[in-house]
């Protein structure tokens, strides 16, 4: 192939500031390590991979230690392979297809049957990792380096002196392992190869088949494949769950090959249109130097003054983590393949996928509709996948072209009204709502096969899931919150009907009230026997002491059925007596989505400084410079994504609504530079560590005496001025009529 156009395609921040080198700050090895006990949901490590992506890259080019989530634990001393594809922070194992390995000597048994066998020893001391760049020379003298686009990447091999290189591509090779339909390779000319992987089952039953093309700057000096026990010198084709290709390279004089490698779920042609458009030439530091400018670019809308360099370490390296997915999914000429499995054209938008919306309806994407101009296509790819399946429903877990059905809920409701509120605009806002009111109000609705709300039959006849479902108690509160999501949605699209309807179902978490619990509820209407510490059955991955507080939208509802704000106080401050104590806990279990609002809770129970001082505990003790710096698995940046919002003092609590509660600033000062142009300037002069306390707080020059700051006060820009100290201002924000918004009926709010 070759290509004309110069310039690599890479999702591109125009900054019109002055753009730092911030870069130095970010640390992948942060979440490849075990950061808290596993609790049996395989979230011990945050599972993100350290290689080489660039933000929202189809192409994650990273190196394997093992096959779990996220392919690499920091204390594996081994290498399996390079693989092009990661989710980052999945808590299951998925993707890593195509790993790609160097290999210096002689092939010995097949590697269709004994991959392992050619793993390679390393040291960390002798691995270079930054965004969109990952280096290692293994023991044998064989260095790796890696770097990427939007949908390719680039590898550069150099083998020791006296030796024969070979690289060996397995294109059975992928995390859960393969089908004999779809996979396979061929060389079809003396310098590319091209092939596909079909796998799956990334948390749900479903197949996903992805294409590559790769090519080489050297000639080839040998070839052949693999399918099983069998190796084929000089064959140039092999189908099957385990084929592979080997070639090899005479690497005596000039001992370097270069490999660059397109991807596309919709053919090999596609892929190597994908190369041809954002990979061209034999340039690997000219690539490299382009996607780290585009990494510190994004980095960029968000600049903090002050804090230490481990402060600044951790904060941008969860930046850099909230920007790496969802992934793009259509071609650089615009096709993608639908939920119809049809051929579609994204147009002048970006097809995307990777959407677990269980996880990131919570921060993520609030972060991004405010800092990431992607959003919008984010949404419209949600709103086209609905449109293309022939049931109409919205994917809960979205991956490639199909909905694995992860986890629990109707999270797209809840993502998508929650982008609009941030004041996200282009794209079919009318057809999201039609799609969510389908999923929602009739039963059997799907998304690529899986029920778009299991258990909504009981939900619309008796305001509950039953325990006839598992998880029922989790889906119960999910549900209300996805209502009150579309409730949100509707009156803002000026739908007043549906706004009033959804509003009123959301208070069905009323009907599990019971005894100062959320109590599942079976079919009959009685109450189930559970202690505070209970799970996992009816509450998913979590205890009924933990789900309680799951009524982001209705706090003040909440705490009246406790017995008023200070019986909820006093259960908060009984909560965080620890941080991070796993799901079969009366404690907190930071280290999972449905607690990310709890610590937020107190600004509306009239104790903001238990907010601020919780807050800044959990950040500092929870989220470190260390392989093990994540409390649990990353699920595509959420835990990432809080710890931004924790760092500059405001959270988005209340999904659907726009706005923040109010914590207190790490640093003396941020600035955000707003996806729609504007400028949020936070100062706090006193900021540190020991002084996470709100004394007093301005906005635009004026007193601000509430934990709660809306969207469109700050959405045009604003000066946000905090006073801060080392001892609790017990008075600050504590007024009764200070908290922020709780909806609790279909009366206007």
């Amino acid at each position: 192939m070759t290509g004309k156009l110069l310039l690599l395609l890479l999702p591109v921040c125009f900054c019109t500031y002055a753009a730092d080198d911030l870069i130095r700050y970010v640390n992948p090895w942060i979440g490849t390590g075990a950061g808290a006990p596993d609790y049996n949901l395989g979230n011990a490590a945050g599972d993100t991979p350290p290689g080489a992506v660039a933000p929202f890259g189809m192409v994650f080019w990273s190196p394997d230690t093992t096959t779990l989530a996220g392919g690499y634990r920091y204390s594996h001393s081994a290498i399996q392979g390079f693989s092009l594809t990661h989710f980052s922070g999945r808590g299951i194992s998925c993707y890593q297809d195509i790993p790609i390995l160097p290999l210096s000597g002689p092939l010995s048994v097949s590697p269709g049957t004994h991959w392992g066998d050619y793993s390679a020893i390393f040291s960390h001391g002798n691995e270079r990792v930054s965004p969109g760049y990952y280096s290692v020379t293994f023991d044998s003298g064989v260095t790796t380096e890696l770097t990427a686009t939007t949908r390719t990447g680039f590898g550069r091999f150099s083998f020791p002196p006296g030796s024969s290189g070979s690289l060996l591509i397995n294109v059975g090779g992928s995390a859960n392992g393969n089908r004999d339909a779809g996979t396979g390779v061929e060389l079809v000319t003396s310098n590319e190869v091209i092939g596909s992987a079909v796998s799956g089952n990334c948390g749900g039953w479903f197949t996903y088949k992805i294409y590559f093309a790769l090519q080489f700057d050297r000639p080839l000096a040998d070839f052949g494949t693999w399918n099983g026990d069998a190796v084929n010198p000089h064959v140039t084709v092999a189908r099957g769950a385990t084929t592979g290709m080997y070639l090899r390279f005479d690497t005596t004089e000039f001992r370097t090959v270069q490999v660059r490698v397109g991807l596309s779920f919709v053919s090999s042609a596609n892929a190597e249109i994908n190369l041809c458009n954002e990979n061209p030439a034999w340039d690997f530091d000219s690539v490299r130097k382009q996607v780290q400018s585009v990494w510190n670019d994004r980095l960029n809308a968000v600049q903090v003054e002050g804090g230490t360099d481990t402060q600044k370490t951790v904060f941008y390296t969860a930046l850099y983590h909230s920007f790496i997915h969802p992934s793009t999914f259509s071609d650089s000429n615009g096709e993608y393949l639908g939920f119809d499995g049809k051929i579609h054209s994204a147009g002048n938008y970006t097809q995307y996928h990777n959407f677990p919306t269980w996880d990131m309806y919570r921060s993520l994407m609030p972060l991004l509709a405010i800092l990431a101009s992607e959003a919008g296509s984010m949404m419209q790819s949600l709103v086209n996948d609905a449109l293309e399946d022939p049931s109409g429903g919205l994917p809960r877990w979205e991956h490639a072209n199909t909905n694995s059905g992860g986890m629990a809920g109707d999270g797209p409701d809840a993502v998508i009204a929650g982008v609009y509120a941030f004041g996200t605009r282009d794209f079919d806002a009318a057809a999201a709502l039609a799609a969510m009111d389908k999923g929602a109000s009739q039963v059997g609705t799907t998304s690529a096969g899986q029920l778009v709300r299991p258990g909504l039959a009981d939900y619309l006849q008796l305001g509950y899931v039953s325990t006839a479902y598992s998880g029922s108690a989790s889906l119960t509160l999910e549900y209300a919150t996805d209502d009150f999501s579309i409730a949100q949605f509707a009156k803002a699209l000026g739908d007043q009907a549906r706004y009033r309807s959804y509003l009123k179902r959301a208070q069905n978490w009323r009907l599990l009230f019971h005894d100062g619990y959320i109590v599942p509820r079976n079919p009959d209407g009685s109450f189930a026997s559970i202690t505070p510490e209970d799970c996992c059955n009816d509450f998913i991955e979590g205890s009924p002491a933990q789900y309680v507080w799951m009524v982001p939208f209705n706090l003040s509802g909440l705490f009246d059925a406790m017995g008023g704000t200070g019986a909820a106080v006093a259960r908060l401050d009984q909560h965080f007596q620890q941080f991070n104590a796993g799901p079969g806990s009366a404690y907190a279990f930071i280290g999972n989505e449905p607690e990310l609002k709890t610590p937020w809770c107190y600004d509306f129970a009239g104790a903001p400084w238990r907010t601020q001082e919780v807050v800044r505990g959990i950040l500092l003790q929870q989220f470190t410079n260390s392989p093990g710096g994540l409390p649990g698995n990353d699920d595509g940046g959420v835990l990432s994504s809080w710890a931004v919002f924790a760092a500059i003092g405001i959270y988005p609590q209340i999904p659907g609504v726009g706005g923040f509660a109010v914590g207190s600033p790490l640093f003396p000062r941020v600035t955000l530079h707003l996806a729609n142009g504007n400028v949020i300037r936070i100062s706090a002069p006193e900021a540190s560590g020991e002084r996470p306390y709100v004394v007093s707080l301005t906005l635009n020059g004026q007193d601000h005496n509430s934990p709660w700051i809306s969207w469109p006060d700050v959405a045009a820009g604003a000066d946000l001025g905090f006073t801060l100290s080392d001892t609790p201002n017990i008075a600050w924000g504590t007024a009764r009529d200070a908290a922020g918004p709780s909806f609790d009926s279909a009366a206007p709010n």
